[in-house]
């Protein structure tokens, strides 16, 4: 089994053999400790090497191997991330079939899961698929239960890209006033990296700039392209800048300057990333062009080579378009006959992509839609005023039963720190108080108790449910050695809106998580973070009474989690002035017991440094605390 895998995986790339040679070692070692999940996530991470390299065959053959060692082990999160993967290599293809086939199987495995950020995302990939096979009453339906999904669960996490995409489908439906309105709902959250990271507003300045220019507005038009281009280039996304010059080549066209047009868009095949779609669509973009200067042959050469590409049954947004283009040359060469021919399946084609039903389809899916969201508020209102007595009394029930349970805990807690025997469980209990002590707890029950006293169930129902979240994951954390990256950010989360419910207006929070993590394959030792936080709130922004911002960013690089945690407050400096670090000293300390356990268990180190960053700038303030972790370790 293993050499037939080797085969599979490894024939193709002598000219890269350092890195494949790193995947080799590592896949060995997980094949001779029987690591099925291992051996999944070393296919998987190869299968996304091959695609970065436009290797879409051997990438497919690594992701295969990868989604049956994780269908061995009936691992959902894996399945889906890796069929969707998958999916969407087979989509750039043309390979509609194993497209479906594959984003069916992440469709069912999410599902399983209950994870809404990847139902969401996979139900939208679906849409695409079906918008770009010119199905659009399919698509619309798949786009908005992908949308309702996200709205549902409150789950803000790119929605812009959610709005952008059912607005790209109502644009090839015909449907443009419902685009421009999908637009501006994504447009209005592209201040929010949360709601709406680089790819999206990419995507949604595209579309601006395609309202601009079906509204004969060419200026605004190119300015929204220009802005396009300049995302694309400060995120290295090369792919934006090439679509920017494509889209500058049509204006250029529609302005009767073809000379510049065809400039432009040579100059984007230089940064497009070759798919069977861009493709096609260039062909018929330099037939267009040619056409335009009078170069009837070469025209009539590039639309010969739209129709010979087996991959354009799969357009037929540009099988009509270059129906049309034919159309248009013939009739300038005279031949009428050949003219009619291309004009009736120019016809036929646009006829069945919007004719009445699917158009009345699609009104009927927007409307049931809007008409469940009302529904939605009608039953919310009604519920509150029914149940709110209730809640208050429940409130004030589950109040004491947590405080019985809290003190329990803290019981617990300090028996089991007299027993410990090991230096392992030690760390665990100092963590542990670290991460919940008293103080807080004590804190927090006393802003449950206002909220209460205030007659404001609702807040206190929503930080109850927070902070009992918060004590589950504690504890259920605190023993183990390490939890994916998505757990630990979820707790971070719980534990800063609390003290933000806490502290109302004296900080914000950032949180920036770079596309390219595997929230779910990354494995980090729990509660790592949160000291660092604790500390940033306590000190960092006891001088300040509001105008506070906590940042923190996530990314990969070199085979390593890098984390930093940025805050805008007084500074190490003079925290020690005032004498306020002892807490910081207490949370440095476990941290370097923590640090040194783990390099002991994996020969790996996890490198911390604090910066005060008004000694490295006089126009700065505050404190940076940089974390490198190694990605990929067993404990």
């Amino acid at each position: 089994m293993l050499t037939i895998l080797f085969c599979i995986v490894f024939w193709p790339l002598k000219m890269f053999s350092q890195e494949i040679e790193e995947l080799k070692q590592d896949l060995n070692f997980a094949v001779l400790e029987k690591d099925t999940l291992g051996m999944s996530r070393i296919c998987y991470r190869i299968g996304r090497y091959y695609d970065q390299r436009n290797l879409i065959t051997e990438s497919n053959h690594a992701l295969k191997q990868a989604l049956f060692w994780a269908k061995t082990i009936d691992n959902e999160n894996a399945i889906s991330t890796i069929s969707n993967y998958l999916a969407s290599n087979y989509s750039i293809s043309g390979d509609k079939d194993s497209a479906f086939l594959y984003y069916n199987i992440a469709l069912e495995a999410c599902i399983k899961t209950g994870d809404s950020l990847k139902l969401a995302t996979v139900l939208a990939n679906l849409g695409d698929e079906y918008s770009a096979g010119g199905n659009y009453s399919e698509a619309i339906k798949h786009s908005l239960r992908a949308i309702r999904i996200k709205e549902t669960r409150k789950d803000s996490a790119s929605l812009a890209y959610f709005y952008q995409k059912a607005g790209e489908i109502y644009k090839l439906a015909g449907e443009s006033g419902k685009w421009m309105e999908y637009v501006q709902k994504a447009y209005g959250l592209i201040y929010y990296p949360e709601y709406a990271p680089p790819k999206a507003v990419a995507a949604i300045y595209n579309d601006l700039g395609g309202i601009a220019e079906q509204q004969g507005d060419y200026n605004q038009a190119l300015l929204y392209y220009d802005t396009l281009a300049t995302i694309g280039k400060t995120h290295e996304y090369p792919h934006a800048t090439g679509i920017a010059l494509t889209n500058r080549a049509t204006i250029y066209k529609l302005q009767g300057e073809t000379g510049k047009a065809l400039l432009a868009a040579d100059e984007a095949l230089n940064y497009l990333a070759p798919s069977p779609y861009q493709e096609i669509y260039h062909h018929n973009l330099l037939a267009e062009l040619n056409f335009e200067t009078g170069n009837l042959s070469e025209a009539l050469e590039y639309c010969n080579m739209v129709i010979q590409n087996s991959d354009s049954r799969n357009f037929p947004e540009e099988k009509m378009r270059v129906y049309k283009n034919l159309h248009l040359i013939e009739e300038t060469n005279q031949n009428y006959e050949s003219a009619l021919l291309w004009h009736k399946k120019f016809k036929q084609i646009s006829d069945s992509i919007r004719d009445k039903e699917v158009r009345t389809q699609i009104v009927e899916l927007e409307m049931a839609y809007e008409t469940e969201k009302k529904e939605q508020k009608i039953e919310l209102l009604s519920a509150e005023n029914h149940i709110k007595n209730q809640r208050l009394r429940a409130g004030l029930f589950l109040l004491a039963a947590l405080s019985a349970f809290i003190l329990l805990i803290l019981y617990i807690l300090q028996m089991r720190r007299k027993q410990a025997a090991l230096v392992q469980n030690n760390l665990h209990q100092q963590l542990l108080r670290s991460q919940m002590n008293p103080h807080f707890i004590f804190n927090v029950l006393g802003s449950i108790q206002n909220y209460m006293l205030c007659n404001d169930s609702k807040k206190a129902a929503g930080y109850l449910s927070k902070f009992a979240s918060l004590t589950r994951n504690t504890l259920e954390y605190s023993s183990i050695e390490l939890i994916s990256l998505s757990d630990e950010i979820a707790m971070l989360r719980d534990y800063i809106e609390l003290e933000q419910m806490r502290q109302p207006g004296r900080f914000e929070i950032e949180i920036d998580q770079s596309e390219a993590l595997e929230l779910e394959f990354i494995q980090v030792p729990p509660m790592m973070i949160q000291p660092f936080i604790e500390n940033a709130i306590k000190h960092g922004f006891k001088e300040i009474k509001g105008g506070g911002l906590l940042q923190l960013k996530f990314y990969e690089k070199r085979s390593r989690l890098h984390i930093e945690i940025t805050d805008n407050g007084i500074g190490i400096k003079k925290a020690t002035q005032l004498k306020r670090n002892e807490h910081n000293s207490m949370a440095m300390q476990i941290f370097k017991e923590r640090r040194k356990l783990f390099l002991k268990k994996t020969k790996q180190n996890i490198e911390c440094a604090i910066i005060d960053l008004s000694s490295e700038h006089s126009f700065s303030q505050g404190t940076k605390v940089q974390i490198s972790i190694p990605i990929d370790v067993d404990l």
